[in-house]
């Protein structure tokens, strides 16, 4: 899925908001802004500005990254494509 993001959109920027960690697991919210330039999902480049928050958590065992969860807003993502209009958007 990641090869597939990159591709549909190589411009990606992300700047961290919050850094919250405790114990072995980070927590990072971010924003990220990009350009619809390639096939996203089956859908053809749009040309069109995508921006999304994100939240990617981190374990760290013995100074090392060991697993890492992250959640991207596909509604944001979808909706700046033009490809999907939730109903609290409309």
């Amino acid at each position: 899925m990641l090869e597939g993001f990159i591709g549909a959109l190589p411009d990606l920027h992300s700047a961290e908001q919050d850094m919250i960690a405790q114990d072995e697991m980070v927590a990072v919210r971010f924003v990220v802004e990009t350009t619809h330039k390639g096939n996203l999902l089956g859908i053809l480049a749009t040309g069109r500005a995508v921006r999304w928050d994100a939240v990617d958590v981190h374990r760290i065992t013995e100074g090392e990254l060991s697993e890492k969860w992250a959640a991207d807003d596909m509604t944001a993502i979808l909706h700046d494509i033009g490809a999907y209009t939730a109903p609290w958007l409309s």
